[in-house]
């Protein structure tokens, strides 16, 4: 695949993309194809990005400007490799007391990590030395399929799969947010809470767009509208007091992704949003969900 073919060969999912937007998602001009040093760099990217198997997922399904946007996103969401197949893969973490629970806990990891980083991370230990005893469900779809594959309704089998529940809360990292906000979008009678951990919620062809039209508030996508779009639409509505699921956001005051996190930290109320030193790292990471265990396991969930 050429930068040629990028810019200006009809996609076969829909003919309305815009050539810009392969130069916006890597930072050119509005209305321009990138130049020639960005080609370069967009070259890299793809021989990067291919390297690692991402490319084997995009069919005649995707559309140009997801392609844009996952390429856009790659960087942040890690590279390992894939196969054109995204295995769904879960761990259940049952309740200490050896009984069923009323509640469910869910926990999505970031894009690249899987439930054996989190229980290596502590962070299930975390959960349970803080008083936690629901029973924890970590579901986990591996980059790029937070980007372009149908996540969200692949993952509702996971959800139904344990059975009706009162309560169910999600825990989200990083990319995870992304897919836990979409989930709440498309079933929002298994969302009764959200908290999110640093999330990484796009590339910044989207994120520019929303600033551009001065905030969340004031922000409604124009078409084609992508996935990661619709989502965002919905996190709209903490901005317009639609009833949304209590959200809660945890990030590292040094995360390379503060500015988007702030956009969406805006339309909450002050006591939903959380900082700590920290970057995009795992240090960080354990430091936010210990952080989220001492204020509100085991009573305020």
């Amino acid at each position: 695949m050429t930068l040629h073919g990028l810019c200006q060969t009809p996609s076969r999912a829909r003919g309305d993309e815009s050539p810009a937007l392969l130069g916006r998602a890597l930072g050119g001009a509005r209305g321009e194809c990138v130049n020639a040093s960005r080609r370069d760099n967009l070259r890299h990217t793809i021989d990067s990005v291919a390297a690692c198997g991402m490319l084997a997922l995009v069919s005649s399904r995707v559309s140009r400007r997801q392609l844009c946007m996952a390429l856009a996103s790659a960087p942040a969401l890690g590279c390992r490799p894939l196969s054109n197949v995204v295995e769904p893969s879960v761990a259940n973490y049952p309740s200490p007391s050896g009984e069923r629970t009323d509640e469910l806990l869910i926990v999505l990891p970031g894009a690249t990590d899987t439930p054996a980083d989190l229980e290596e991370h502590g962070v299930i230990q975390t959960l349970r030395d803080a008083g936690c005893d629901w029973d924890i469900l970590v579901a986990y779809r591996l980059a790029p399929s937070y980007i372009l594959g149908d996540v969200v309704a692949d993952l509702r089998g996971d959800v139904v799969a344990q059975g009706d529940r009162t309560r169910r809360v999600w825990l989200a990292l990083s990319a995870g947010g992304l897919v836990a906000f979409d989930y709440a979008r498309v079933y929002p009678d298994h969302v009764d809470r959200l908290v999110a951990f640093a999330p990484f919620l796009g590339p910044d062809v989207i994120i520019d767009e929303i600033f551009e039209a001065g905030g969340l508030a004031e922000w409604t996508p124009e078409p084609p509208i992508e996935q990661i779009e619709r989502t965002w639409f919905w996190l709209r509505g903490y901005a317009k007091d639609e009833p949304r699921p209590p959200l809660d956001l945890y990030w590292g005051m040094a995360d390379p992704f503060k500015r988007t996190i702030g956009l969406l930290a805006e339309a909450l109320p002050e006591e939903r949003r959380h900082t700590l030193p920290g970057d995009h790292e795992w240090p960080t990471f354990i430091a936010m969900f210990a952080a989220f265990a001492r204020e509100y396991i085991p009573n305020k969930l």
